[in-house]
This record gives structure tokens, sequence and C-alpha cells, in this order.
């Protein structure tokens, strides 16, 4: 699928693409970083049919189609998902976000309370207060917050190496990453699921590595939200074995969201969307939590 774009009112293109039942209940889902619209698995996942859901998928600036926001906040993200629900003619939505995405789950759930039916964190970072840079988590990722927070010009590099690196070598890169991601989600080592991979990686870079730098940045740096300003439904939902994401900091945002409903999966690992059984399960919450 290609995808579509709405102009906001200041101007920018947001990109964002949709699966499921066009009259089904609205569920915003956001990408991880990096991320893009394109979520393959969503084009064969059962869960959308047998709940009933209407799934779109915006992509942050510049991510994608969306075009960049410089100087952008974790916050602004809420008036983007406002505007684009307005452009679709809904009223009130679910919100979920993957990896990256939690953080600007949260600033939905925050700052548009009237809109937001519920929220849905799956294996999501956390802010640094608990997001801990320890030997659980795995290397590159270690190396990515730690420069995130302290060295900035460091990340910008690594970042641009990538983006330069799906350009030129994108079979490198696709089997460099499914075999980091298989070890603890085995369903990566299908043949599809690495093709999808790739192709949203491709349109995460797709304008460079800006957008994934700055969405790096601002989840590895407070994140300007009150937590516990939060008044709808929180769900939470996180793999024992996340080594992107250590289960640590899932438990320690659980503790700093009101009301948190939390969920953590023995053995399961970052890439929960994809596992079809877990995802049922996450997605039936969802739809239990009213429409």
């Amino acid at each position: 699928m290609e995808g579509d774009t709405i102009t906001l009112k200041d101007g920018r293109s947001l990109g964002f693409g949709e699966y499921g039942e066009p009259d089904g209940t609205p569920l915003m889902l956001f990408h991880g970083t990096p991320g893009s619209r394109l979520l393959p698995s969503l084009e064969k996942a059962a869960w959308i049919e047998a709940f009933g859901l209407r799934v779109i998928t915006p992509e942050r600036p510049g991510f994608g189609l969306s075009d960049p926001l410089p100087g952008r906040t974790i916050g602004d993200w809420a008036k983007d998902v406002e505007e684009l629900a307005d452009g679709l003619n809904l009223d009130r939505y679910h919100v979920a976000g993957g990896s990256g995405g939690g953080p600007y789950t949260l600033a939905c759930a925050i700052l548009s309370p009237e809109r937001v039916l519920s929220a849905t964190l799956i294996s999501s970072g956390g802010p640094p207060e608990v997001m801990r840079i320890t030997r659980d988590m795995q290397f590159g990722n270690r190396v990515l917050f730690f420069g995130a927070r302290y060295a900035p010009f460091l990340i910008r590099f690594v970042f641009a190496n990538m983006a330069r690196a799906i350009e030129k070598h994108p079979d490198k890169v696709r089997a460099k990453m499914v075999a980091a991601l298989s070890r603890t989600n085995p369903h990566m080592r299908e043949g599809d699921r690495s093709d999808g991979l790739l192709m949203t990686l491709r349109e995460a870079y797709r304008q460079g590595s800006d957008g994934v730098y700055s969405d790096v940045r601002l989840v590895a740096r407070d994140w300007d939200l009150d937590l516990s300003e939060i008044r709808v439904p929180v769900f939470l939902w996180h793999g024992m074995a996340d080594h992107l994401v250590p289960v640590a900091t899932a438990q320690g945002l659980a503790k700093l969201l009101p009301g948190c409903e939390a969920h953590f999966i023995p053995d399961a690992g970052h890439l929960l969307l994809g596992n079809e059984d877990v995802a049922s399960r996450m997605m039936g919450r969802v739809a239990s939590a009213g429409r």
C-alpha cells in the first residue's frame, strides 16, 4: 500500500496508512523508532477483522510522507493526531504505540482526553527516570540512548550511516536486523516478515535520518509530560525477554501511570504486534474499552 497524506493547518503534510474496516472502531497506531505508516503484518492480521477495527498508522514528522517539524516536542503529536482525526471525520479514537511510539501515545492520552478512548503501550520506551542504560539492554541501544543524552553528534552520525546503508546495501541491513531480532521474535525468520521490515525501514529513512534522530533524542530526554494527569484507560504490554527495552523499564513506567493495567508476557521479545496470539489479546482489550 502507498498510503495517503493530509495537509495540516500549518501547511505540513502528514502521511498515514489504513488497514481494516472503513467503518470500524478507529485505532490510531503509532510506529516505533525507526518506523513508518507501512506495517505489512497488519495486512494479514486476523484480529483487525475479528474486532472490527479501522487501524490508522500516521507517520511522525520527518518519517515517510510526513514533513519535518523543526523543534518539535512529544506533546506536539497530540495536535497532529487531532487534525488527522478531524480530516477523517473521527470524533473519538483509541491510540496505541509500539516501542518509540509509546511516549506519543501517552501524549495523546494526556492532551486529548476528550477524544481518546484508551491508550495501549506495546514494548514502550520509558522516560529517563525509568529507562536505565543497563547491561540487560542490547549494546546498540545502550550506545544510542547514551549518545542521545550526552553526545547527540554521535547518534546523528550513526543514523546518517544507517540511511546510506539502507539505500546502498539493503539486503545486508535486513539480514543483520533479522538476526538480532529473531532470537526473541521467532516470527521474524519468515521471509515475508523480513521483507516487510525492510520496506518499513526504507520509508522511515525516506527523507534521510533527521526524523529518526529527533525521535530518539526526544524519547531519551525529559518528555515534558505530566503522566499523573492521565485519566483514560491505559494498557501496557511488554515481553519479559525484550532486550531492546528491558522489562524493568516497563515495570517502572507502569508505576508512573494512574490505573495502568500491565501485562508482562513470558519469553516474548520486543515485536509483540507480530505475535498473532499476543496481538489478538491486546486488541481484544482495546475493543472492550468502549467505542
